[in-house]
């Protein structure tokens, strides 16, 4: 009995074989490609964001820095009437901020739409608008402890920022 032998497939057997090896390497790094550009390009958009509502939470730490009892802050970002938080202990807001704010709305950080739905301050920072609202305030004998937030949230897109800031005036 004679065996019959014959290579004559084998080589398009192997470039075949090598081709989708090949290939697969190529959709890889071609994915690799595309999901880093898409995650720096979302980096890049979310650190624009933080540096734009770290920009308004200076802003607005000057603001109620130099803010006193007896007139509402001149920036015309301020919200009129907001200026019932200042200097004022957040168990007061109910009273005095009343037609402003209930206690949730005055105090309520659950979220970002709660800063920006009631702000204390609005600003714009090119394409963000930055929102700013004093959630907690606290009197002491040396000064005062206001806790903010702020949440910087692009105009045409989806890119926000959320920061909480814990600032004493002595």
């Amino acid at each position: 009995m004679r065996l019959l032998v014959s290579r004559r497939g084998i080589a398009l057997i192997t470039t075949l074989i090598v081709t989708l090896i090949g290939l697969a390497l190529i959709s890889a790094v071609t994915h690799l490609i595309v999901t880093s550009s898409r995650t720096s390009g979302t980096v890049r958009r979310y650190t624009t964001a933080l540096e734009a509502v770290k920009g308004g939470i200076e802003e607005f730490v000057e603001i109620v820095a130099s803010s006193s009892w007896t007139s509402p802050p001149t920036d015309p970002h301020w919200v009129s009437g907001h200026d019932c938080k200042l200097r004022r202990d957040t168990i007061h807001w109910t009273t005095v901020c009343s037609s402003i704010c209930t206690e949730d709305s005055c105090t309520s950080h659950a979220k970002p739409d709660d800063i920006k739905d009631h702000a204390d301050w609005i600003n714009n920072y090119g394409n963000y608008n930055v929102y700013a609202k004093i959630i907690d305030c606290k009197g002491y004998a040396d000064g005062w402890l206001f806790t903010i937030e702020a949440v910087a949230e692009q105009t045409s897109g989806n890119e926000e920022a959320w920061v909480s800031v814990l600032y004493q005036i002595e």
